[in-house]
């Protein structure tokens, strides 16, 4: 029974990530890449979902005409598999509407609770698949006199008490947290000529991610605090939209209330070149990115495209230059648009040099070819949305990925060049915030 059971598991599982990878294929291209992240997870929980089986005797034959225990039983499995049903739902509906046709934000609150779910189990299977390597062993080498059964009953009951903990606190940030903007004050003494005796103030922005917004509100609540920094200057460092440049327009009229003395300027991320959406050709795609440069461009922001420009401060021309990148990695991943040479040409380089880049990752490019920019801007990382970040503790698991992922960093060895990363606004495959809020970054420069 239980070897039939496993050869089924097996099917559904090549099944399903065979499907996720061909409805990835034609409406979010940049996805398929990531497909072994949803292997794993489906791994994680057809194994999870096995333990609980063999240990709690659901395949017993014994109470087989007991009709509590198969209601309990079809329940149960019901709720364990309700989030795969609600992506399988989602994905054929994604394939005969397509993203761009579909209530996008709806979209991502649905597959974002199904993500916390996968979140939860892929911890619990982690914890699992730890104490089954140890009862193996101990079983193995040290033949115990206790029922390994029996241990792992109370183990998978305390493994439930921890699912409700983490569902609990994660439905509270999805709720609560994910609009609870906080804002970071940092200064950064220069003693540069440019800015000799002056005071430039910043307000650093990044990962708007429009789509993952449920309502207006939060935008509006965030516009509001930062124009109340009363700002010289704003810099924005991409991932305005999830999918398409479509999701920008319901937005301008509360994007073009952003003030500051000296402009604003922008860069684009990653999500902002169409590739996690459909588009029947390269040169569609192509189309939709100018759209999204040109509806940022009639709110006179200035898009750096691999450019830069300065910025003068008075009229004595004491001035600073902004150089902004187009989505670059030094990873050269799927999106990869930017051109270091061309954004550093011919750069003022007695200037005091701000550069943005979307990706914190360029800032070790800066210092491995000592380009001139002492202060590198950053968002993208979003501090995965969770962890402690406070004056006395910061950590995320953010930390595995990138080792700069939020706040200020320096580097001992350029001391002249320094970065900072802000940890975003909006939310991106977990709809919540546990711990890193979204954050408005105001940089004092001296």
């Amino acid at each position: 029974m239980y070897k039939k059971r496993l050869i089924l598991y097996s099917i559904f599982f090549v099944v399903a990530i065979v499907f996720l990878y061909f409805v990835f294929n034609f409406q979010m291209p940049a996805m398929k890449k990531r497909i072994f992240i949803f292997a794993i997870w489906f791994f994680a929980e057809i194994y999870l979902w096995i333990s609980i089986y063999r240990t709690f005797d659901f395949f017993s034959q014994k109470e087989k005409n007991n009709k509590k225990k198969t209601i309990i039983e079809i329940f149960f499995t019901l709720l364990y598999w309700f989030p795969a049903l609600i992506i399988a739902i989602s994905m054929f509906f994604l394939i005969g509407k397509g993203i761009q046709n579909i209530n996008q934000s709806g979209y991502l609150i649905i597959m974002g609770v199904c993500v916390i779910q996968y979140f939860i189990k892929f911890l619990l299977f982690s914890l699992l698949l730890g104490f089954d390597l140890i009862t193996y062993f101990i079983k193995r080498f040290c033949r115990p006199r206790f029922v390994v059964k029996t241990v792992r009953k109370h183990f998978l009951k305390i493994e439930f008490c921890i699912y409700v903990f983490c569902f609990l606190l994660l439905t509270y940030g999805m709720i609560c947290g994910a609009d609870n903007f906080v804002v970071r004050k940092v200064k950064i003494f220069t003693n540069h000529k440019s800015l000799e005796g002056k005071e430039l103030k910043i307000v650093l922005v990044s990962d708007l991610h429009l789509a993952s917004w449920r309502t207006q509100k939060p935008m509006e609540k965030a516009i509001k605090l930062i124009n109340e920094q009363n700002p010289d200057v704003i810099f924005i460092t991409g991932d305005y939209v999830q999918f398409s440049s479509s999701e920008f327009i319901n937005y301008i009229p509360i994007l073009q209330q952003l003030k500051a003395k000296y402009g604003i300027y922008s860069v684009l991320g990653n999500h902002d070149y169409g590739r996690y959406s459909y588009f029947p050709d390269d040169n569609a795609r192509k189309e939709d990115v100018q759209k999204l440069i040109d509806y940022q461009r009639s709110l006179d922001w200035h898009v750096l495209l691999n450019q830069n420009k300065k910025l003068f401060l008075d009229t004595l021309k004491n001035s600073i230059t902004i150089a902004g990148i187009e989505y670059y990695s030094p990873k050269k991943l799927f999106v990869n648009e930017g051109d270091i040479n061309k954004t550093f040409k011919n750069i003022d380089t007695s200037d005091y040099v701000i550069f943005l880049s979307h990706d914190p990752l360029a800032w070790h490019t800066v210092k491995k070819r000592n380009l001139p920019a002492n202060l590198t801007l950053s968002g993208h990382t979003h501090g995965m949305q969770l962890g402690i970040y406070n004056s006395l503790i910061r950590w995320s698991p953010a930390s595995f990925v990138y080792k700069q992922w939020g706040g200020l960093y320096t580097d001992p060895n350029f001391s002249n060049k320094k970065l900072y990363v802000n940890v975003g606004l909006g939310s991106v495959g977990l709809p919540a915030r546990v711990g890193i809020s979204p954050e408005i970054t105001v940089i004092i420069l001296q």
